[in-house]
């Protein structure tokens, strides 16, 4: 947890902390688990103190502190040193004193059953806690009592740090996410991520509005046989419009639409047009070349927007 440096540095950050601790060795860290040399520069502070033999003769006690000086987190270590890792029951609390969680570390991280409370100290949510950072859902309860999920299935929530904002929610079954996820990335972003039995399917962006937002793919989609293929194909199906002929209009028409993920084009529009009936025609001619090959992220498919200029000339 905690990186090593230079040791003519970390002797200067050790000391007694009497009112502490007895015996208890000191460290000021920030919260990325920089070591810092004093307590204002410090985000919290860790104590840890011999083994209590009246529970553990091999674990040393540990404690951390805001800066304020509250406990936030009790747990045990297998060693004292500047590498130490937690181990053991944890319980961690709020600002104000009560419980926040309790759980358990095994080599540093977190193991098994872990409880979450509401900071009025009602029961929030428990989970237990798997290998490779992996999570089993079990029980949700919102902040007046009631039940959203039990047994590994039903609605669950999960909080901002201040419990003022809801940053995910969605269904749990059998104790893996399913169906549709809403996780919230920031005040005007949201994730919204379709699971099935807890593997990742798709996963859009959109914003305050409810639109979609497209970022970068890996594999961008295409026609079947390629750009050359794609515009063989405008040239053999587009008609040049009447209206346009006669009044001498050309130019290119710029049409945006929608790869979904099976190929299929939606939300196709005109993003620059000469009118004229070219418009219409350019929109016309691109919804028939449907189904296209999808764009893919991670393997995926993934939904893309995509543009393409069609040109109109005498010459068509």
């Amino acid at each position: 947890m905690i990186k090593p440096l230079l040791a003519f540095f970390i002797i200067l950050l050790l000391f007694t902390d009497a009112e502490a601790q007895k015996g208890g060795i000191v460290y000021y860290l920030t919260n990325s688990g920089k070591l810092v040399s004093t307590k204002d520069s410090a985000d919290y502070s860790m104590v840890v103190s011999p083994p209590d033999s009246s529970i553990d003769k091999t674990m040393y006690v540990v404690r951390e502190y805001d800066k304020n000086g509250k406990v936030r987190l009790v747990t045990g270590s297998k060693t004292n040193d500047v590498n130490l890792q937690y181990w053991g029951r944890y319980v961690a609390y709020y600002t104000a004193g009560k419980k926040k969680s309790t759980g358990t570390f095994k080599d540093g991280k977190l193991s098994g059953s872990r409880v979450e409370y509401y900071p009025t100290g009602k029961f929030y949510n428990s989970i237990n806690c798997l290998p490779g950072d992996r999570v089993l859902y079990n029980t949700c309860m919102d902040s007046l009592g009631k039940t959203l999920a039990e047994n590994g299935t039903g609605e669950w929530i999960d909080f901002d740090e201040s419990f003022t904002k809801i940053i995910a929610q969605g269904k749990i079954v059998n104790g893996v996410r399913d169906g549709e996820w809403r996780e919230k990335k920031n005040d005007t972003v949201t994730k919204i991520n379709n699971y099935n039995n807890g593997m990742l399917m798709s996963s859009d962006e959109v914003d305050a509005s409810g639109k979609t937002i497209f970022r970068p793919v890996e594999v961008v989609p295409s026609f079947p046989g390629g750009l050359e293929a794609f515009y063989q194909f405008i040239n053999k199906n587009t008609k040049y419009p009447r209206t346009a002929y006669e009044n001498n209009t050309s130019g290119k028409v710029i049409i945006s639409f929608v790869v979904e993920r099976d190929g299929s084009l939606t939300d196709v529009k005109v993003k620059r047009g000469i009118g004229d009936g070219c418009d219409e025609e350019a929109m016309r001619v691109i919804k028939l070349s449907s189904p296209w090959i999808p764009g893919t992220q991670g393997g995926k498919p993934v939904r893309v927007a995509y543009s393409v200029p069609i040109s109109f000339g005498l010459s068509n």
